[in-house]
């Protein structure tokens, strides 16, 4: 067994949703996590910003001799090069593949705006199920809200916002692709109401921890 701890880089406190996923699903594992919380929120700054910041913490994580590294971010994940994931450990992003209901009809991806920008999700989920309606909601502000500790009327009002703006209150379906969302689920789930399915890729991507562990 390889004892080396798994390394988790994120924006911010986010992370920590999937870090206790992965906790919970493999206790006998060290981990390593970085949150930079200095610099958050990365979903509202440039690419350029984003790249820069991202390969430091991968550094950082290199350095503490990690096993693998999970980008437990999606704002990191759908930016950087593909040279970020070249290395001699395994680099795993954000999974996108989850599990959709089989009467889903309309689909709705929320994220920061960085996220978004990329349009990432909107091309491989279309791609995958072209059946669905598609709609793409950038939460701009609400990562960092989370961050601060914002009160619930704030939160609220953002995903409010976001999801009428957007035309997303009537989507079946809705993925945080934000590690940050989970963080406030039940006042998502209040907002877009108990007819919507809301799915957290972060047992997805632990899965794909297991792949690599087992590997």
């Amino acid at each position: 067994m390889d004892n080396r701890p798994i390394g988790i880089m994120d924006s911010g406190i986010g992370g920590l949703t999937v870090a206790r996923v992965l906790h919970e699903t493999y206790p006998e594992e060290g981990i390593v996590f970085l949150g930079d919380t200095k610099r958050n929120p990365y979903g509202e700054r440039s690419r350029d910003d984003i790249v820069r910041f991202s390969f430091a913490i991968k550094d950082f994580l290199k350095e503490h001799q990690v096993k693998m590294i999970l980008i437990a971010c999606n704002t990191i994940s759908f930016n950087v090069p593909p040279a970020f994931f070249e290395e001699d450990i395994p680099v795993i992003k954000m999974s996108m593949e989850v599990k959709m209901p089989e009467d889903a009809k309309r689909f709705a991806v929320f994220a920061t705006p960085a996220t978004i920008a990329t349009h990432a999700h909107k091309a491989y989920f279309q791609k995958k199920y072209p059946q669905l309606d598609f709609v793409e909601v950038p939460c701009d502000g609400l990562a960092a809200a989370i961050e601060r500790n914002a009160d619930e009327n704030t939160l609220s009002a953002l995903v409010k916002q976001a999801a009428e703006e957007y035309h997303a209150l009537d989507a079946d379906t809705a993925i945080w692709s934000c590690t940050h969302y989970p963080l406030i689920a039940p006042l998502i789930g209040q907002i877009m109401g108990s007819g919507t399915v809301l799915i957290d890729p972060g047992r997805e991507t632990a899965r794909l921890v297991k792949e690599y562990l087992s590997a």
